[in-house]
């Protein structure tokens, strides 16, 4: 942990300098300058002597620092940290108080991953570096000087063009720490500290933006093109296999037609007798899924039996009379039925039946079945056909 912990800091801070010297002298206009400052919870980690112990968290944890940003990606700041260690309740009395001075790099992770494409608002930071300090004891004025390799994020909410809100969570390790963080016995376990804070960052400059929140145009257009070009081709090829989707459902309804017309020669007065029959009594339907007017292939066995009569009657027209159940406002049921015996009747139209024999007729909800039962909403949703 504590090799990880040194390496990532003097990682980023080389980092961050060595970025900094290859910036664009050519640089946008935005402000490079912010005062830090958060005040939060903090939590030592395992090194206490037997019978010592602080809260999880502990109170209280205090940043002060100024933040220099070369670009909207890099940056490096100074700053003074006061930790505030004390004991739990029912633990042995101590008070142990560290102060420390640090200087770290940053790194404006919102912008290397294009926040800016989805929020103008949050925005996260990276930071890591060393600080020197030291912890003062309550039992002893032989305060230990330390050094400390610190690794942290910070979270931003940005109030307005000088104030962002910030979260930051950041983990130290404390070198050269020769006592336990109470103070009473040499150290033990690797002297950690995490830190939470809440605190605000105050913008400097005459610019009207700060680099935390910087978008350069030319970048961000380019960004949102190639985004816009993705969605379209994307939008693209979703309308091509809908239209590819849609003829298919076509060819097998025509198809599926066709093959029930080949039956029609071969029925008699008795067939044409019994269907005429079964369509005045309401045996003969056609039912929808809910809130839709589109027709089921399942549902061309029944408009072939309303087609096969009328190719044997040709002297008889049909009312196609459609409902709904009683979801939804009474007037958008109204016109979906009507939408769905005008449905069915461009079915039959497309089969061969004269338009001018048809009849469509919207009456709205069906109000004779059960409103609350699904099954028996089910049966509302229909066109029913009658001779006429």
């Amino acid at each position: 942990m504590r090799k990880k912990l040194l390496f990532i800091a003097l990682a980023v801070l080389v980092s961050g300098v060595s970025y900094s010297q290859n910036a664009n002298s050519d640089e946008p206009e935005f402000n490079h300058w912010s005062i830090d400052a958060g005040i939060g919870l903090t939590k030592p980690y395992r090194n206490m002597a037997p019978g010592y112990g602080t809260a999880t968290p502990d109170f209280l944890v205090g940043e002060l620092g100024a933040r220099y940003m070369f670009n909207e990606f890099v940056g490096i700041k100074a700053g003074f940290g006061y930790n505030n260690f004390q004991e739990k309740d029912g633990l042995m009395d101590f008070t142990t108080k560290q102060y420390q001075f640090n200087l770290q790099g940053v790194f404006g992770l919102g912008r290397l991953l294009h926040f800016e494409t989805w929020t103008q608002t949050f925005n996260l930071l990276a930071h890591a570096g060393f600080g020197v300090g030291t912890l003062d004891y309550d039992n002893t004025s032989d305060a230990d000087k330390v050094g400390t390799a610190l690794v942290g994020f910070t979270g931003m909410v940005k109030l307005s063009d000088r104030v962002s809100l910030n979260i930051d969570g950041t983990t130290g390790y404390n070198a050269r720490q020769n006592k336990t963080f109470d103070g009473r016995a040499s150290k033990g376990a690797e002297p950690l500290v995490f830190n939470t804070t809440v605190g605000i960052s105050y913008y400097l400059g005459k610019n009207e933006t700060h680099a935390d929140w910087y978008v350069r145009g030319d970048e961000y257009a380019a960004l949102l093109d190639s985004r816009i070009a993705a969605l379209e081709e994307q939008i693209q090829k979703s309308r091509a296999e809908d239209a590819k989707k849609v003829q298919e459902g076509d060819d097998k309804l025509n198809t599926r037609v066709d093959e029930l017309d080949s039956k029609v020669d071969g029925m008699n007065k008795e067939d044409i007798d019994v269907i005429e029959q079964l369509i005045n009594e309401g045996y003969v339907n056609i039912f929808f899924d809910f809130n839709s007017s589109k027709i089921d292939k399942g549902a061309t066995d029944a408009i072939n039996v309303l087609r096969t009569y009328m190719k044997k009657n040709p002297g008889v027209n049909v009312n196609l009379v459609g409902y709904a159940d009683e979801k939804g406002p009474e007037d958008y049921n109204k016109n979906l039925s009507t939408k769905r015996a005008e449905a069915v009747a461009d079915v039959l139209v497309k089969a061969g039946i004269e338009k001018s024999r048809l009849n469509t007729e919207g009456r709205g909800e069906d109000t004779s079945v059960d409103e609350g039962s699904p099954n028996a909403r089910q049966l509302a949703r229909r066109v029913t056909f009658s001779i006429r």
